[in-house]
């Protein structure tokens, strides 16, 4: 027979690690007979319910059997395997978007497209709404869509796609970037936590993010502007027109007022020229009149003089002078004509 080559073992023989190894095995037979009843105790009699979750009871046989309204809060909990389960919903916000953007998919919660909301005007706008929410109520949700997400289809979806259509569909399209718009997101918010109050869900927030127009939306909209304007520019030029109107009313007025005065204030220039012409005529004619007067009763006196005393030598002095201013060349005289001492 061929021989055979072995490498020869060496054991260690140490009364220390004989002790030290009996003393582990006897710990290790103490710890089993510990551990293995806890395990067994925590796969059969208790649940563990996370801090992002709540849960609800359902008992499977037994006078009170069925769902449990009083809600399983966060930590380790009873539940009697093959008697009651303890299902559980998440408890934090869930998210639930609307969009038509690749880019946006894929973030861990419910995407579908975004709402197609027909407006006013007749232009539909591809709106992306994100929905905000979370579960208060787990016994009204399992006891109504089961203990999957059936809620957030059932619910959520269901409700938020005809609201968004039915209150931002009262806009045309330009008003979505409009003041009226808040008014009716508002409205819109009011609406959906009434929808999802009785459900079990909260609404925490309905948020529009982007608002998609068709291609064509754009051309018509710069027509559907110049058209504006145009009409604008009409109504602008017919005021103007209507106020120039008015101006040349206005002045042909002031004009027509300031003939009427000229004339009056003429005729007030003529009236007081009349007076005083007439005054001046009547002060003349009395002037006039006084002269004559005095020139009668000159006259007169004169007349009654002449056949006083002294008259005829008075008279016999104007023929004299009436006969030396009769007389033309020189003349000798030797004797004064004008002497009223001779006979």
């Amino acid at each position: 027979m061929p021989f055979e080559l072995k490498a020869p073992r060496f054991r260690v023989q140490s009364p220390f690690l004989s002790s030290l190894r009996a003393r582990f095995g006897r710990l290790g037979r103490w710890l089993l007979l510990l551990v293995v009843p806890l395990f067994l105790l925590r796969g059969c009699f208790i649940t563990y319910v996370p801090p992002d979750q709540i849960g609800v009871r359902q008992v499977s046989f037994g006078p009170g059997r069925g769902l449990q309204k009083e809600a399983v809060s966060t930590g380790y909990r009873r539940e009697v395997s093959g008697y009651e389960t303890v299902y559980t919903f998440p408890r934090e916000i869930q998210v639930v978007e609307f969009t038509n953007h690749p880019s946006e998919r894929g973030a861990g919660h419910s995407q579908i497209g975004a709402i197609k909301v027909p407006t006013v005007d007749g232009y539909p706008v591809d709106v992306d709404v994100t929905v905000l929410y979370r579960i208060t109520d787990p016994y009204k949700v399992a006891s109504r869509f089961g203990f999957g997400k059936g809620y957030e289809e059932s619910v959520v979806i269901r409700f938020t796609d005809p609201l968004v259509k039915e209150f931002l569909g009262e806009l045309l399209a330009e008003e979505f970037y409009h003041e009226a718009r808040l008014r009716r997101v508002q409205e819109l918010k009011r609406e959906l936590v009434r929808r999802l109050e009785p459900n079990g869900i909260f609404l925490v927030d309905v948020l529009l993010r982007q608002y998609d127009y068709p291609e064509t939306f754009q051309l018509l909209t710069e027509q559907k502007k110049l058209q504006d304007q145009s009409v604008l520019a009409n109504r602008t030029f017919a005021k103007q027109a209507e106020v120039q109107t008015r101006l040349n009313q206005v002045t042909a007025e002031g004009q027509n007022l300031i003939n009427v005065k000229g004339s009056e204030f003429n005729a007030m220039i003529t009236e007081i020229n009349a007076r005083k012409d007439l005054y001046e005529r009547q002060k003349r004619a009395e002037a006039d009149l006084l002269v004559r007067s005095a020139e009668a009763n000159g006259t007169e006196l004169i007349n009654r003089a002449l056949e006083g005393a002294g008259s005829a030598k008075l008279l016999r002095l104007r023929r004299g002078l009436a006969l030396i201013n009769g007389i033309k060349g020189p003349i000798y005289i030797s004797e004064d004509p004008t002497d009223l001492g001779k006979p």
